[in-house]
């Protein structure tokens, strides 16, 4: 524990001590409010409303129902600064011998009658009888403060009733200094003694309170170290966020000017590209030109000019150069115009939508799924953007990340946003897996009646089959010999295994017997496939926005245009039950639900749910929709857009990438080729 530190009487005589801290000038009648702060009464008095003052300092309010005047006068602070009036007086005068007609200077000072004293009374002063044993001494040491402890000590405050009369005594009754006359007229009944006895008895206990002020201020020191570390933490972490948040657009910055100039150099070569053809067609047609003119000048000559003979020998000439011209033909026009698709080209989200967001302590919401976790995955978004535009079929994609083996709850898991699924099993690995390549299953399939789940695994150019419990049963090879691309999506229409593999459907027996393929609509890399029972195959056609229908036959049964829907791309896709077409849009980071007609049921968007960049989807016999969304599956029913989190980790080990649904079992496949099942 501190010891108490000694605080000398200089200290305290000294003008910023007694310096009022509203008018700045040496204390007026001051006023001592209950925290202990002094003012001026006068500067009080403006600060009184409505019987109560509040101190400027601490705003601690006091009641005053008699105003200013009724505080308490602060008689240490008036000691001290009659000390302090004296000492900075520099035209002392004899208090005994100057008058009006003279003033005589003093030179010295009386401690005991307090009376400032010239030469010659001092020297009366120490011969009078009455006076022989005062304290007389030389007025420049009394002005440098070596008596200042003694006048200290003889000062007398006089009573406010008697003015005459010192006060020397203390009503205990009335608990208040008082004179003696007071004590024979007003408190002669009461209890009443000396200042010293007083002074003697309440001393320890002030002593005793001004002690434990030390612990006081121990503990407060301590609860200040704490919130300094806290500022000093808060302070970090708002420059680690800052520095998240700035290398964040720093880098989302540089991506974007490293695609400008790569899309304007794209640009730039087929420009050149055609550009060139057209001049090369341009100098040809006006060769073509030049010589359709020529023979028509000279043809004109020789009718205009030439002799009959000359005209009918020249004639069967003239005849072959006019039908040589007439038959010409350009080759090929190269009349190719570009079309631009702008990834990031939703007004909605750039305007409505926050890149940024926080979740602050007491304020965390279901919402808190969407928040963006500054410091551990801040340009995962880059990522995806980038490889899933390429191809469905990208192992590095980064659309998705993985949910742990066994999901628990988070703190808000009590939350609307939430519904917990229950890891069960996961499927067996496959016995020939050493000997291949790492799996890249890029569909998922089930095939009706028997349960069995098909994974189509693009990098060893195979379907891996399992019985619905998780056992592996048998590989699928698939007809690489007749595609130059690999194959992508997979899907089971009635007892035909339909497969895409660049712009081609393939059509196949369940044992991967090759029956029939065909030409599908648009330039695509990659095309998800999904079933309608046994009647048709629907293909999610990507910057078309459309899906086409085949039959298992290998003939187009329809289209599905989603009425006045434009500037997106089509992703994966899903039809339930009803004949609901469910297509996850890419560029506009959305779910559209339609009809066959092409009417759209409904819009999942992040601004309206827990969304935020679906990728692949799957929906029940419910009509429930889920969908993966980076490191989490989302449940959206049919009557709540919002969307429930089912499962989600943020340890980002495994991403999900494919997923499906049978019966109550929800099947999820991660990029490591890991099938994992969970109870819905």
């Amino acid at each position: 524990m501190a010891t108490q530190s000694y605080t000398s009487l200089q200290d305290l005589i000294r003008e910023d001590f007694l310096t009022c801290r509203i008018c700045y000038d040496l204390y007026v009648v001051p006023k001592i409010l209950p925290c202990l702060h002094s003012y001026c009464q006068k500067c009080l008095e403006p600060l009184v409303e409505n019987g109560i003052v509040q101190c400027p300092e601490c705003r601690l309010q006091t009641e005053v129902p008699g105003g200013a005047t009724g505080l308490k006068s602060n008689f240490f602070i008036n000691g001290l600064l009659e000390l302090f009036q004296m000492k900075h007086n520099k035209d002392l005068e004899c208090t005994i011998c100057s008058n009006d007609q003279k003033v005589v200077a003093a030179t010295a000072r009386c401690l005991d009658c307090k009376d400032f004293l010239c030469q010659m009374c001092s020297q009366g002063h120490c011969c009078s009888r009455l006076t022989l044993h005062h304290k007389v001494v030389n007025l420049e040491e009394f002005l440098a403060g070596h008596y200042d402890t003694e006048v200290r000590f003889l000062q007398e405050l006089c009573c406010q009733d008697h003015s005459q009369e010192a006060l020397r005594f203390f009503c205990d009754t009335c608990s208040v200094p008082i004179c003696r006359d007071c004590r024979m007229l007003d408190h002669f009944q009461h209890k009443v003694v000396s200042m010293a006895n007083a002074v003697q008895r309440e001393k320890p206990s002030v002593e005793q309170l001004i002690k434990s002020l030390e612990g006081t201020i121990t503990c407060i020191s301590e609860q200040e170290k704490v919130v300094e570390e806290a500022v000093s933490k808060l302070k970090a972490k708002g420059e680690l966020i800052k520095n998240t948040i700035c290398n964040y657009v720093e880098d989302v910055t540089a991506y974007i000017f490293a695609q400008k100039e790569d899309a304007l150099a794209q640009l730039n070569v087929f420009l050149t590209q055609q550009i060139e053809g057209l001049s090369v067609a341009q100098k040809e047609l006006q060769s073509q030109k030049d010589k359709a003119k020529s023979t028509q000048e000279f043809s004109q000559h020789i009718l205009c000019v030439g002799k009959d003979y000359e005209i009918l020998h020249l004639e069967g000439m003239i005849r072959n150069r006019v039908q040589e011209l007439q038959a010409y033909r350009l080759q090929q026009l190269p009349n190719q115009t570009p079309e631009l698709a702008i990834a990031w080209d939703d007004p909605e989200q750039l305007s409505e939508t926050p890149l940024f967001s926080f979740v602050f302590p007491q304020e965390q919401s279901g919402r808190d799924i969407q928040r963006l976790e500054l410091g551990s995955e801040s340009f995962t978004s880059l990522d995806e953007s980038d490889e899933v535009t390429d191809s469905l079929s990208d192992s590095d994609d980064n659309s998705c990340m993985s949910v742990s083996d066994s999901p628990t709850k988070s703190s808000s898991s009590h939350s609307s946003f939430w519904v917990r699924a229950e890891y069960t099993y996961s499927f067996e690995p496959d016995p020939s897996f050493s000997a291949l390549e790492k799996p890249n299953i890029t569909g998922i399939a089930i095939v009706p009646h028997t349960g069995q789940i098909l994974l189509l695994d693009q990098a060893n150019d195979e379907i891996k089959q399992y019985s619905p419990t998780g056992q592996f049963q048998q590989v699928i090879h698939l007809p690489g010999h007749l595609s130059d691309s690999v194959f992508c999506g997979i899907s089971v229409c009635g007892k035909t295994l339909a497969c895409s593999s660049d712009t081609h459907l393939f059509f196949l027996t369940l044992e991967g017997v090759f029956l029939r393929k065909l030409q599908m609509r648009g330039s695509e890399s990659s095309y998800a496939l999904a079933s309608y029972q046994s009647s048709y195959v629907a293909v999610s056609e990507g910057t078309l926005c459309s899906i086409s229908l085949y039959s298992p036959s290998a003939f187009c049964v329809g289209r599905v245009q989603p009425d006045n829907y434009q500037g997106g791309k089509f992703l994966f896709i899903a039809v339930n039950s009803w004949e609901e077409f469910i297509v996850s849009d890419f560029i506009k980071k959305q779910i559209v639900i339609m009809k066959k007609s092409g009417l759209i049921l409904s819009i999942l968007k992040p601004s309206t749910s827990v969304m935020m960049r679906p990728f692949s989807v799957c929906a029940d016999e419910t009509r429930s929709v889920f969908v993966i969304d980076q490191f989490k599956v989302i449940k959206f029913s049919p009557d709540d857009g919002t969307g429930k989190v089912v499962l989600n980790d943020q340890s980002q080990v495994r991403r999900p990438r494919v997923l499906a649904v049978s019966g109550e079992n929800l099947i999820l496949v991660r990029e490591d080729g890991r099938t994992d099942v969970y109870s819905l």
